[in-house]
């Protein structure tokens, strides 16, 4: 039965054609006579102001109409009927957006005309969902720091910034989350196909601003015709073409010599390199009047920006064993037990492959203990990127859209790891691809219908900086792999100075396609607005991640010498750990929904938004089968497909019905005020990254650990990760939940919102989400802690065991307010604040810079249940354009000199503040003090300390942000009692300024001068403390947000 009604489902909505959501708007309303009697059979002409296109409709027997599939744009709204003056009403539609229309005729000849203009804020009367629009005028002039488009989320209710660090934000990607969802639950829709790079659910293209027509993000109960995933809906339409020839040529620089220093850039050198150019262009006009539009851009970005970062490196003394006036503690001869003498390891002692690797850092060069070194090495970021639509009308309604982008990046983050010196970044380069084809077809006179194609590819790499080079072989270390790319520095760690190495997950490169099948229907009919309609997409993803390719090696202060550093320079690593591979992947999946939705207009002044839609998440799955997974029932690997181990390692949830109810009351005659309500279920595909956990098993990914055990002479330098070792290693495994659900998010809210005029409302929402069924990991091979120097796992043939699960929980609660002015008196502003509180015991699969998202305890996760990651209690952001009143026709300075200086200037900018996101304070992941082991996931050994006073100070600073005597490591064998994200990081406050000048150079060429500043009142924005106990930096910050940055642009526009 539980497969039946899917089924009945997509065959009813196939046999009346079926749709996933829209970008188009609708139109539909009612027609009055004085009296407020309906009138039938009265013809009203919807004409698109841009490209002439025009659409008609017939009002019934109860005087109502309906068009539907309207692009965004400016549209004039007219009825002729004899007996009454012809009336027209000229109104802006916005994505996605259901307009409901009362047309009052009035006594008169057709001859003379009534004139309406709709509210430029119009209230929302037909939907409960809430969130932001951001049109075109707005997207173009607000002062963007990298003229990203994507920062416009943070403007929305709800929205906050991702953590930092996190997994799409070290890719470079701009990541948000919204109303307690995290970062990987969005989706992105462009032109009304998705544009999702699969393995981390993030954007695949990024139009430029001057090919946006319209930006809007949905955050809370949005209607059935939403799915994919939970959180946000990010919608974008492209322009198109329009009946008169336009478009734009711009450039964009910046550069050092007007700007801020960073706050951690030494004052007696020079400032960090940072130089900005972007230019391109765009133009659309007509291939056919009123018939076919073309439109096009082009844009190109060359960054080069020095990134700072604090860390402590070894002096000079200390790296050749010379530790007499060293602030470490003083070497102990592992021979004797007895400290060195005069506190001087003897050269004869010192190992030459630990010399070697000592003489990798470079020297100090700040006086400042335990933080001495300071370096601004160079992000490089460069992106070629072009879009191209075509849009084609038939006279019978009919309209076909075409539309490529593509977009390459080249991208170097400098500082990708732990690791605080340069010589270590990774390169990201990244081709992304979407292509969207869709035919809009009248069914009769209340019914269309929308068949969609679309068609992404994303190819990324992540690549380690020394990549080819062996610099492992260069300092005497061996490399595990024989393939080149493989070749560079191992991970090592020493206990109180930065860590050395490549990351540890590179090099990686995977290319993902997806296909998608997309059709619509909207029909209408009386009271009712009904959609029905699914979507198929299937993706595939061709990859490899060669995790631990090059090894890796920990040196702590806690066994040998007492002192990390001798214990290198001896040749004695406390763990070392490497991985044989042959897992190429060949991943597959396959998704498809099917929804209803009907928005009913009950009464005059009561919509009631029904929907139910249902979705199904295929398991990814290896298309060769070539993958192991652990089999907790049986304790063994079990290879996929075989003894009841599905292909994907779980079977598919086939229960996700998504219910979806709102209403929207409209109070007193006035029709001003709205109370508007909503309740829906959403369901969460989730990122294809978590579906790689097929391939990290023997005897295809085989990673071995070798730690000190009692009576086996411990690991040297001379042979860090030996072919023979005299005990048998375990292994490490990845296991799934058998039956993994399907991520899932409740949504609900209230909302009053009020109509200030024709050109201002304001709206106060309580909203809240809970959270269930998240996917998450923990190690279920992880024994209890204990002091014995021999723990046994529950599973000895086993180390530990990464068990993929749906455990996850989240809840948030929110206060939001919001205020917003349409152009009036040459001002325009949206002001949102949110009050908000956001609980869970994961904040993502992948670790962030403050919180590993790994249980301390895997016997315990329900300990994690904190403040979320990015949880941030208050949030306030204003965007606004002013038209300064100067000038000719304006208040002052109407005429001489200074019209011509100061007519035709405004000022665009963006005001925000907020309080800070939690840390979780930990021991250092390479200190296993609770004796149960490290993971493959989270920070490796995840244990906390013991909390043993308050960390909170009354006056942070950068070089003290909490007070670290509250904290205590515990007992060797034994969890600490810290609780997870427990410190408050650093807020934020900042102020983005663009002063613009338009000249006009014809009757239609203007040029736009532009001057902007980024972080106008520089304002230091400090980055998450240090929070790892035993780190040389611990409670301090060491690096910070960009200082203030100026850009000027030149704008012509035709």
């Amino acid at each position: 039965m539980r497969r039946l009604i899917p089924a009945l489902l997509l065959a009813a909505a196939a046999a009346f054609p079926i749709a996933a959501q829209s970008h188009l708007a609708s139109v539909r309303g009612v027609v009055l006579d004085p009296s407020g009697a309906p009138i039938p059979q009265v013809t009203l002409r919807i004409r698109n102001d841009a490209t002439g296109e025009i659409k008609t409709a017939v009002t019934a027997a109860d005087g109502r109409f309906a068009v539907a599939t309207l692009s965004p744009g400016a549209y004039a709204i007219e009825i002729e009927q004899t007996g009454y003056k012809k009336y027209v009403s000229r109104t802006e539609l916005r994505v996605g957006q259901d307009l409901w229309l009362e047309a009052a005729l009035t006594l008169g000849s057709v001859s003379e005309e009534v004139a309406v203009t709709a509210p430029a804020v119009p209230l929302e009367q037909e939907s409960a969902a809430l969130g932001a629009v951001i049109d075109g005028r707005q997207v173009a002039g607000l002062p963007l720091d990298g003229r990203n488009f994507l920062e416009l989320s943070l403007l929305a209710p709800g929205a906050a910034p991702a953590p930092q660090g996190s997994a799409s934000s070290l890719r470079g990607d701009f990541a948000f989350t919204v109303n307690g969802a995290r970062e990987d639950a969005h989706s992105f829709v462009l032109d009304g196909v998705y544009n999702i790079d699969p393995k981390l659910n993030t954007p695949g293209v990024r139009p430029a601003v001057d090919a946006i027509r319209e930006f809007e993000v949905l955050t809370s109960t949005y209607d059935a015709s939403f799915g994919r995933n939970a959180a946000g809906q990010v919608n974008v339409i492209t322009h198109s073409g329009t009946n008169l020839w336009n478009g734009t040529l711009y450039g964009f620089f910046r550069s050092r010599s007007l700007d801020a220093r960073n706050f951690f850039a030494p004052a007696d050198e020079p400032a960090p390199a940072y130089n900005r150019e972007q230019a391109g262009g765009s133009i659309g006009g007509p291939i056919v009047r009123d018939r076919t539009f073309f439109f096009a851009d082009y844009e190109h970005t060359r960054l080069r920006e020095g990134v700072t970062r604090v860390t402590n490196v070894p002096t000079l003394e200390e790296r050749i064993g010379d530790f007499s006036r060293s602030l470490l503690p003083q070497p102990r001869d592992p021979s004797t037990g007895q400290p060195f003498a005069g506190g001087r390891i003897p050269d004869a002692f010192i190992h030459p492959v630990g010399r070697a690797i000592a003489a990798l850092y470079p020297a100090p060069n700040r006086d400042a203990p335990l933080a001495n070194f300071v370096s601004s090495p160079t992000l490089r970021d460069d992106v070629d990127q072009f879009d191209v639509r075509l849009d084609h009308g038939w006279s019978g309604g009919a309209t076909l859209t075409t539309r490529y982008s593509f977009s390459d990046r080249r991208f170097f983050e400098p500082f990708a790891s732990a690791v605080g010196v340069p010589g270590f970044g990774t390169d990201v380069p990244r081709r992304g691809q979407n292509l969207a084809v869709s035919l809009t077809q009248p069914l009769g006179p209340a019914a269309v219908n929308e068949a969609r194609f679309g068609y992404g590819r994303v190819a990324i790499g992540v690549f380690h900086e020394n990549q080819g080079r062996s610099l492992n072989r260069e300092v005497g270390l061996p490399e595990i792999s024989s393939n080149p790319r493989d070749f560079g520095l191992s991970q090592i760690t020493v206990t109180g100075f930065s860590p050395l190495g490549d990351e540890f997950t590179t090099p990686q490169e995977s290319a993902a396609d997806t296909i998608q099948l997309l059709d619509t229907i909207t029909w209408a009919r009386g009271a009712h607005m009904v959609k029905a309609g699914g979507d198929f997409r299937h993706v595939r993803q061709n990859a490899y991640r060669d995790v631990q390719s090059r090894g890796f090696l920990n040196f702590s202060d806690r066994y040998i010498t007492g002192n990390a550093l001798a214990d290198l320079l001896l040749g004695f690593p406390l763990v070392t750990g490497a991985a044989v591979l042959d897992n190429p992947q060949k991943l597959r999946t396959s998704a498809w929904s099917a929804f209803i939705q009907d928005n009913w207009r009950l009464r005059r002044d009561l919509t009631l938004s029904l929907g139910l839609r249902y979705e199904y998440v295929g398991p990814g799955v290896d298309a060769d089968d070539r993958a192991n997974l652990y089999d907790p029932a049986t304790g063994q690997f079990v290879e996929v497909g075989t003894a009841g181990m599905p292909r994907g390692g779980y079977e598919p949830d086939r229960n996700n019905w998504a219910p979806r109810i709102g209403a929207a009351w409209t109070l007193g005659p006035s029709r001003r005020t709205v109370i508007r309500a909503g309740y829906g279920v959403y369901y969460n595909q989730g990122a294809l990254s978590t579906g790689e956990g097929l391939y990290f098993n023997a005897p295809y990914f085989d990673l071995d650990l070798f730690v000190p055990f009692p009576g086996v002479p411990p690991v040297t330098l001379t042979d860090p990760f030996p072919q023979s070792y005299p005990i048998a290693l375990p292994q490490s495994a990845t296991a799934y939940q058998r039956d993994l659900q399907t991520g899932r998010l409740d949504h609900w809210s209230l909302s009053i919102q009020r109509q200030l005029g024709s050109r201002r409302a304001v709206e106060i929402s309580y909203v809240g989400t809970r959270g269930r069924d998240l996917i998450a990991a923990r190690d279920i091979n992880q024994p209890a802690p204990s002091p014995n120097p021999v723990n046994l796992r529950p599973n000895p043939l086993f180390d530990s065991i990464t068990f993929i699960e749906s455990r996850g929980v989240s809840r948030y609660h929110a206060m939001q307010l919001k205020f917003q002015q349409r152009f009036d008196r040459g001002l325009s502003f949206l002001g949102v604040y949110t009050l908000g509180k956001s609980m869970d015991d994961a904040s993502g699969f992948f670790s962030s810079a403050g919180d590993p998202n790994f249980p301390q305890d895997s016997r315990n996760p329900g300990a994690e249940y904190a403040r979320s990651s990015f949880d941030v209690r208050h949030r306030f952001s204003l965007s606004f354009g002013w038209e300064l009143p100067f000038g000719a026709g304006r208040r002052w300075a109407s005429e001489g000199a200074w019209s011509s200086i100061l007519s035709d200037m405004e000022l665009q900018g963006i005001v925000t503040a907020q309080s800070g996101p939690p840390l979780t304070v930990a021991l250092l992941p390479e200190f296993d003090n609770s004796n149960t082991g490290r993971s493959t996931l989270g920070f490796g050994a995840n244990d906390r300390p013991h909390l043993v006073g308050n960390p909170k100070l009354d006056d942070p600073s950068p070089d003290r942000w909490f007070n670290t005597a509250a904290f205590a490591v515990p007992a060797f064998g034994s969890f600490g009692n810290a609780g997870r994200n427990i410190v408050e990081g650093p807020g934020y406050q900042n102020v983005n300024l663009g002063l613009l000048k338009h000249i006009r150079l014809s009757e239609e060429t203007r040029l736009q001068l532009r001057a902007e500043a980024f972080n106008l009142l520089n304002r230091t924005n400090f980055d998450l403390p240090d929070g790892f106990v035993g780190s040389p930096t611990f409670g301090r910050i060491v690096s910070a947000d960009n200082p203030r940055r100026c850009q000027f642009g030149i704008r012509l526009m035709f």
